[in-house]
């Protein structure tokens, strides 16, 4: 992973924590950043499902409805200190921003982060692209080169 300003992606992941006000922030809440992409109009809306509904992704952005749905494990471990592990914690983060990172980066279609992942990392072409372009937007995101 790169630490280049120049890169599109970085770029991206910075000027969206500067939209947001929230550039200066070592660890922002990612529950607090979707409900600040929804205020500025970046998505629609976000929607909360039970495990069950969500069984094969822990979230996915909806490009035609601009929704970001949220498994409801997924929302809690984002939002909780102590009822999940660091591990569930982080890895909630992580779907969050890999997920922001396709609003960020117009990309079409659904997207999904989960056991469902493992397939399309076997797929070639646009669907594999943006998968690894949401995975160095999500790092770059949470783990911005100007605050390290």
């Amino acid at each position: 992973m790169t630490n280049d300003e120049n890169d599109p992606i970085e770029r991206a992941a910075r000027d969206l924590r500067i939209k947001l006000g929230i550039d200066d922030q070592l660890r922002p809440d990612m529950i607090t950043v979707v409900v600040k992409m929804k205020h500025q109009g970046l998505i629609e809306d976000y929607a909360r499902h039970s495990d069950d509904e969500m069984p094969d992704a822990e979230a996915f952005f909806d490009p035609d409805s601009r929704v970001l749905h949220l498994r409801e494990s997924t929302f809690c471990a984002a939002n909780a200190l102590y009822t999940y592990s660091e591990s569930e914690r982080r890895r909630a983060r992580y779907t969050i921003a890999h997920e922001i990172g396709h609003v960020a980066l117009g990309h079409d279609g659904r997207h999904y982060r989960g056991d469902i992942n493992e397939t399309a990392k076997k797929l070639e072409g646009q669907v594999q692209k943006n998968e690894r372009e949401a995975e160095r937007f999500a790092a770059a995101f949470l783990a911005p080169a100007h605050l390290a």
